[in-house]
């Protein structure tokens, strides 16, 4: 209820609501620019309190570092080409998916509305296969191409403006005019100024301090079914690259007993339980994760058996896909 409170605040603050293309709910949105610049910082906010990696390598674990980002670039190159394909419409927000491994000692992912995805470097600790490595990423695109960064960014706005709106600095300012007087007319022309500047400060933090727990409230209210979305996305592109769910659920079962007890991995685990789900049922064809998101089938150009050929060691070193 209250998410819903907050939504219909928000549509009416912000004149700008759209439906998500999986689950069907309504989305706040946000001009495409201030989602890419708030996006930015979260993702920079977020790279910054991860641990970074502090050894040097040997020559087999460099090796082995340098093998996990041609992978990444390797996937994440096809998976950018069979996104814009799935969803035309994705050209009209991002120019390009952009991949990058940062040196990162814990596993994790995370990304901006322009189409940067960033995978942290411990996520080859967990040592994915294939399968479930692409899904891993594909799922963190998922969250791009759901435009769930422009949602964030809307709901973060939208509660600003309702903490602006439920406490106004005047009902401050009243609290304050209940002091008792000055002496003196310069007394209380000085006391009056002081009230009013502490008033604001005080209105001011509070609102902030209001406004970010709010956000913060909602965001983990929706944040299920954008979890949800990114899976169902994920399993879409995975599927591009005949990579059946099967075999994505037993890649990431694999990591359960190594995964850590952070917010990533936690959410790892609930995608892990879903996907082994899913993977239960008969096989499915590349058009069966679309349906399971309640769409009609996509229109196809990849077929199975026919798989595109490999790139080059030497052409994705540093791979940026237009």
């Amino acid at each position: 209820m209250r998410a819903l409170m907050y939504s219909l605040a928000a549509c009416t603050v912000l004149g700008a609501c759209t439906t998500s293309p999986h689950l069907g709910r309504s989305q706040l949105t946000v001009p495409q620019q201030l989602s890419e610049v708030y996006s930015e910082v979260d993702m920079r906010l977020t790279l910054v309190t991860s641990p970074n990696s502090r050894f040097r390598c040997a020559e087999s674990e460099c090796d082995a570092m340098q093998e996990f980002d041609f992978r990444v670039a390797r996937l994440g190159q096809r998976l950018a080409v069979t996104a814009f394909d799935s969803y035309p419409e994705l050209r009209d927000r991002i120019r390009k998916f952009e991949f990058v491994v940062a040196d990162k000692t814990e596993p994790g992912t995370t990304s901006n509305a322009g189409g940067m995805v960033v995978i942290l470097r411990g996520t080859n600790m967990l040592d994915l296969s294939d399968e479930a490595l692409a899904f891993v990423i594909a799922r963190e695109m998922g969250h791009v191409i759901a435009n769930h960064h422009n949602e964030n960014t809307a709901t973060s706005f939208m509660a600003s403006v309702v903490a602006t709106i439920l406490m106004p600095v005047s009902s401050i300012f009243r609290v304050f005019s209940l002091l008792p007087g000055a002496s003196s007319a310069a007394a209380a022309s000085a006391t009056t100024a002081t009230a009013t500047t502490t008033a604001t400060a005080a209105a001011s933090a509070a609102a902030t301090a209001a406004s970010f727990v709010g956000s913060k409230v909602v965001m983990a209210s929706y944040w299920p079914q954008q979890l949800q979305e990114g899976d169902l996305i994920a399993l879409h592109l995975a599927a591009r690259l005949d990579y059946a769910p099967q075999d994505i659920a037993d890649g990431l079962e694999r990591t359960e007993e190594i995964l850590g007890r952070d917010g990533w991995a936690k959410d790892l685990r609930i995608s892990s339980e879903n996907i082994a789900e899913i993977a239960q049922g008969p096989r499915l064809d590349k058009d069966g994760p679309a349906r399971l998101a309640g769409r009609k089938p996509f229109n196809l150009t990849y077929v199975a058996g026919q798989a595109p050929e490999e790139d080059s060691r030497e052409d994705v070193k540093d791979a940026h896909v237009d």
